[in-house]
Parts: structure tokens; sequence; C-alpha cells
């Protein structure tokens, strides 16, 4: 695969190179994109979360990515519900009367 770069950017693989800190341009542009690959998937991941993926967006998630975001919600809901049995929740409404009555003791 031969790829055209901008002067810029191609000045740029060249000092990456030239710097020590690749030894050649393909590993310069292979990195790069690896680090769009991950970010893609954190946009993904994110838009499953706030929003779900068309199937043909939920392929390009690696399987692996998927179990680990299931299973660190999976914890984040047996948290909660291990906090509702011990009794260490309070309603939304109670809450907010408790901050407000707080945040008037701060005033006085």
């Amino acid at each position: 695969m031969n790829v055209s770069l901008p002067d810029a950017q191609e000045q740029f693989v060249r000092a990456q190179v030239s710097n020590g800190r690749y030894r050649t341009a393909s590993e310069v542009v292979r990195d790069g994109l690896r680090m769009l690959e991950e970010a893609e998937h954190r946009r993904l991941v994110e838009k499953w979360i706030f929003d779900d993926l068309s199937d043909e967006e939920l392929a390009l998630l690696p399987e692996e990515l998927k179990q680990r975001t299931r299973a660190y919600f999976q914890g984040l809901i047996e948290e909660a519900m291990e906090d509702v049995k011990a009794g260490r929740v309070v309603d939304g409404p109670n809450a907010l009367a408790r901050m407000g009555e707080s945040l008037r003791g701060r005033k006085e």
C-alpha cells in the first residue's frame, strides 16, 4: 500500500524517524493508525453507553472490549445493588433536601 502525505505530515514522520523514536516511516504510520483505532473504539463505546449502536457499529468493536465494557457496568450494578441491600441509599428528594439544609447551614 502506498500512501501520500501532505508535506507537513511527511516532515513530521521523517522527524520521528530521525530523532530515533521510530526506526521506519512505516512504524510511525502503524502507531498512528493504532491510536486512531483506539480513539474510534472509545468513541463507539461512548456512543454505545449513551445512545446505542447499529449492528454495523457494534461489529466494529472487538469482542474483548465489548466483554470488558459489559463486565464493568455489571460490576457497577452489583455494587449498587449491595448498597441498596445494605440501606446505603437515599432517594432523590431526601438527598436534595439534605444538601439544601447543609448549604443553608454553611451560610449561617
